[in-house]
């Protein structure tokens, strides 16, 4: 009889030892799942950046600050785009994508008649390409914000 008592109890205390550790796993996991979304992240804003100087920095300047050698040219000056968080006081992701995706018309990139970068993305790779080429330059903008 004791010595199921005991096995009972070491049997009892094996379970209560392994649900208590279930949070540390989960923990584990999602410092995981923290570090590959910031190499991702780290690895998106780099993409972006070469997109940046191929595509933007001629208006936007290379330090994306609005003083590219083609600003002097525009009617309007080009937007710092290391401010814009400081805009609402939070990066607007959607906004950023739908401005280089070619949906919300900004003036200085003229009108929709004009080409706008999101549709170049897609001549240039396909929906697919286009949408990680504005993902990886929207990371960028908002990983140069101060």
């Amino acid at each position: 009889m004791a010595r199921k008592v005991i096995a009972l109890v070491a049997i009892s205390v094996g379970l209560f030892l392994i649900f208590q550790a279930a949070p540390s796993v989960e923990g584990v996991a999602g410092e995981q799942d923290k570090a590959k979304s910031e190499k991702q992240m780290k690895k998106g804003a780099e993409m972006g950046s070469k997109i940046f100087m191929q595509y933007c920095a001629s208006c936007h300047g290379v330090d994306a600050k609005g003083g590219g050698p083609v600003a002097a040219s525009l009617k309007k000056p080009p937007s710092d785009l290391t401010m814009v968080e400081k805009v609402d006081g939070k990066f607007p992701t959607l906004r950023i994508q739908r401005v280089i995706g070619g949906e919300d018309v900004v003036e200085p990139h003229g009108t929709r008649e004009m080409p706008v970068w999101g549709s170049f993305f897609r001549r240039k790779g396909g929906e697919g390409f286009a949408k990680m080429d504005i993902t990886n330059l929207t990371t960028y903008i908002e990983s140069i914000q101060q």
